[in-house]
This record gives C-alpha cells, sequence and structure tokens, in this order.
C-alpha cells in the first residue's frame, strides 16, 4: 500500500518521463478567458502612451506658480488634439485624459478659482490658488505597463485581470494549450441516470456529473462516456471507445483488487498500474495507471465508485495530475499547517475529512473547525467546506488539541496572511 505523498510522487514521476507533446492553438483575446497561456507576453505599447491626468482639473506649468491662468480653449471637434502650454497659460484636462506635454502638474478644481470674464473679451481665466508640484496628479507614460514588460507567463491560467493586461499589451490573440479532454467514466450494474424512476436496488449516478462538473469549475473540458455495467467485455469496449477520443480517462468503479479495472488495464492493454493501493481513507482503491497506444500515453485514473471517495480522491490526485500536467505545479492553492481544537478518530490508514478553516489573527494560523462528526462519510459533510483535512495514522499517535496537521485547500478561505503558508509544493512534497 502505497502513501500519499508517494503516490503524488509517482504521478510526478511519470508526467516528467511523458514524452507526449503538447498541442497548442492560437485563440482570439474574447475567446482566451479560462485557456493555459503556452508563451511569454511582452507589452508592445506602454500604457498609458501619453502623460495623463489622475484627476479632472487644469494642466499647469509649475514654474508659474500660484495666481492667473489664461484658459486654453480646446478644439471642440477633438478633445485630444495637442495643445501646447505657454507661460501664464493653462487647460482643462479630465482624468484619464492625455495632458500638454509642457504641462507639470494638474491642479484640481476645488484649488482653483473661477475669474469673472471681462465684458471685453472672451478670454476664461481661472486663479490658481496653490503652489502646485512637480508631476501632481500626472501618471507618466507607461506608469500601468512599459513596454516590453512581461505580463504572462508560460502555464498561466488566462483570468479577467490577465486579460485585461493582453489586451493593454496590444495581444489580440494568443498561444494556448489545447484544451484536449478529460474522459470520465461510471461503472456498476445498478446505476441510473439522475431524473430516471428508481427500480428497487438501484441508486442515482452522482459520481460522473460531479467529476464534469469539479473538471469544468477548475477550467478543464470533458467527455462524457455515461455508464458501463460492470461487465469484463462492456467495460473493455467501452474504454476502447473512449481511449479513441481522450489520452485521459478517470473512471468509478469496480476498483477493488476483486473487482475488474486492473485485470482488464493489466491483460487487456498491458498497462503499467503505478499504485492500486492507496493508504488513504476513504480513497484505498484508488488506482493510477498509463499504457502507450500508437506511440501515445494514455492515463488512467480509476476511482471507487462510492460518492465520497470519488470526490475527495478526485480532489487530491487527479487535480494534482491536471494542473501538474498542464500548468507544471502540484495544486491550485496548496497545503497549510492547521491547527487542531478537536480530537480526532483516527484510521489504520491517513484518513481525509472535509473541514472548514478559519483564521485567528491573535494565533496567526488556521482553525480548524470540525464539520459534524469528523469520520462521517456522508457526501452532505462536503457542503461549506473549504478544505480537505488530512489526519496521520493511528500508529501515528493520537492527535492531541492545539496540535498541527495538514489541509489541502479547496478554496481561498477570507483570512489574512493565508498567502504566508501557501506553497506550490505538493501535498507533503519536500524539495
Amino acid at each position: 500500500m502505497i502513501s500519499i505523498p508517494d503516490a503524488l510522487s509517482k504521478i510526478h514521476e511519470i508526467i516528467r518521463e511523458s514524452k507526449n507533446k503538447i498541442i497548442f492553438e492560437t485563440v482570439q483575446l474574447n475567446d482566451a478567458y479560462g485557456r493555459i497561456l503556452y508563451e511569454n507576453v511582452e507589452s508592445t505599447y506602454n500604457f498609458p502612451p501619453f502623460n495623463a491626468s489622475t484627476k479632472h482639473g487644469y494642466a499647469v506649468l509649475v514654474t508659474d506658480g500660484k495666481g492667473l491662468r489664461k484658459v486654453l480653449q480646446q478644439n471642440e471637434k477633438n478633445t485630444f488634439s495637442r495643445m501646447s502650454l505657454e507661460p501664464g497659460t493653462c487647460v482643462w484636462v479630465n482624468s484619464g485624459n492625455p495632458i500638454p506635454d509642457e504641462a507639470t502638474a494638474v491642479v484640481q478644481v476645488k484649488d482653483v478659482k473661477l475669474v469673472e470674464k471681462s465684458e471685453d473679451s472672451d478670454d476664461m481665466y481661472i486663479e490658481i490658488l496653490i503652489k502646485p508640484q512637480f508631476n501632481e496628479n500626472i501618471k507618466p507614460v507607461g506608469y500601468e505597463l512599459m513596454k516590453g514588460k512581461t505580463v504572462a507567463t508560460t502555464y498561466t491560467r488566462i483570468g479577467p485581470l490577465q486579460i485585461g493586461l493582453l489586451a493593454a499589451s496590444g495581444r489580440k490573440e494568443v498561444l494556448v494549450i489545447k484544451n484536449t479532454p478529460v474522459g470520465v467514466l461510471s461503472i456498476g450494474n445498478n446505476l441510473k441516470e439522475p431524473g430516471e424512476i428508481l427500480t428497487p436496488g438501484f441508486v442515482y449516478d452522482i459520481n460522473r456529473i460531479t467529476l464534469i462538473t469539479l473538471l469544468k469549475e477548475q477550467g478543464y473540458n470533458s467527455l462524457d462516456f455515461g455508464i458501463v455495467n460492470n461487465m469484463m467485455a462492456p467495460i473493455k469496449n467501452k474504454i476502447d471507445e473512449a481511449l479513441k477520443k481522450v489520452d485521459i480517462l478517470v473512471t468509478t468503479g469496480s476498483t477493488n483488487n476483486r473487482d475488474l479495472m486492473k485485470t482488464i488495464l493489466e491483460e487487456y492493454y498491458k498497462a503499467d498500474i503505478h499504485f492500486g493501493n492507496v493508504n488513504i481513507k476513504p480513497g484505498k482503491s484508488t488506482i493510477f495507471a498509463t499504457c502507450e497506444i500508437d506511440n501515445t500515453k494514455k492515463y488512467f485514473l480509476c476511482l471507487s465508485g462510492n460518492p465520497v471517495s470519488a470526490f475527495i480522491t478526485a480532489r487530491i490526485f487527479l487535480l494534482s495530475f491536471l494542473n501538474e500536467m498542464y500548468f507544471k505545479f502540484y495544486s491550485d492553492y496548496g497545503t497549510i499547517p492547521a491547527s487542531m481544537e478537536s480530537e480526532y478518530v483516527l484510521h489504520s490508514r491517513s484518513r481525509a475529512t472535509w473541514t472548514i478553516l478559519r483564521w485567528i489573527p491573535e494565533r496567526d494560523c488556521a482553525l480548524v473547525n470540525t464539520k459534524g462528526n469528523a469520520i462521517s462519510d456522508k457526501l452532505s459533510s462536503a457542503v461549506g467546506a473549504n478544505a480537505i483535512l488530512i489526519l496521520p495514522k493511528k500508529e501515528d499517535g493520537k492527535i492531541e488539541l492545539k496540535s498541527f496537521t495538514q489541509a489541502l485547500l479547496i478554496n481561498i478561505p477570507n483570512i489574512k496572511y493565508l498567502n504566508n503558508y501557501f506553497t506550490d509544493q505538493r501535498l507533503f512534497h519536500k524539495s
């Protein structure tokens, strides 16, 4: 039986040895959200490309100091036309607009007094009430983004911020990793699709829809290969169908030693089973295997049919696998040490259980809030959880109050300074 860190190390080793080529494609920036960047992108423009005002006010020459200024009139048809300032003059500018090249400050409206127009002239004057400072309320060229600055790096998932930076850099399209789908297949003789009428002995197949949604949440595509009866020939036929369309296949069900998946993988696909029993509860029967078909490596992650087990092990192993395969890192959020305030019932295997982490400022640490009975195997226990707690094996000793253990973050809790504990290392990995 393999430990959790050894299982993750094996996944890392297999990915590192993989010779599968990464396929990439060009997409329009409007369609790039959620995709994985396959290039370093440098800005081809300064942003802003001109000296800009950060306030509504008057662009002035600092050397004029306080006093009266003649307000130059903008071209009504082109308020962005270039104007030249001379001593004793100023020009009105809106926040974000370019200022004249000669301007060395922008004076806010509250620091200006309007002077009544003369009957003999249409000229407008203002009085500057303060002594302007050099570059006051001015955003210089390239303040937000300098030409040549790297705005996004390879293997970055493109989110709203990246979209904005890429747009500011002048990019209309970007090179991204082709979003190859992950196959999902349920195995079982008593499974029904949600919404169908349940006959005696049958249950709804929730694993497939849960895993597909988890993949979607994490930005991965999936292909749904439905439900197959737990019999040798139908399973093999369905896997044959899947492997023509995907390189990564996730299955649930038929993973125990006396079940069919290990036999099918070894006998029909000559697969290498890198691990088939993991020292974790739930999820002992998790299988990770690979085989070669037409010089392409195929990956199998076979999860238990138990919904709690499938969901937890997908979080720990499937996402770790995909994140490293496509992002070259181990976890979206990483693991942190978490303080225990309750006694937990330990098992002979490392136990994974849902929990809520809260931040305790006075102790500068994350606190574990138990979700009811910590040994509950109910899927509903996951509701509201933001982390999976990894408890030690029973032989490692009883957890004492206020001791620490590892927690795998699922969602970022609303807590201060948690970033101090984030790590790009995989679960329990020591570099």
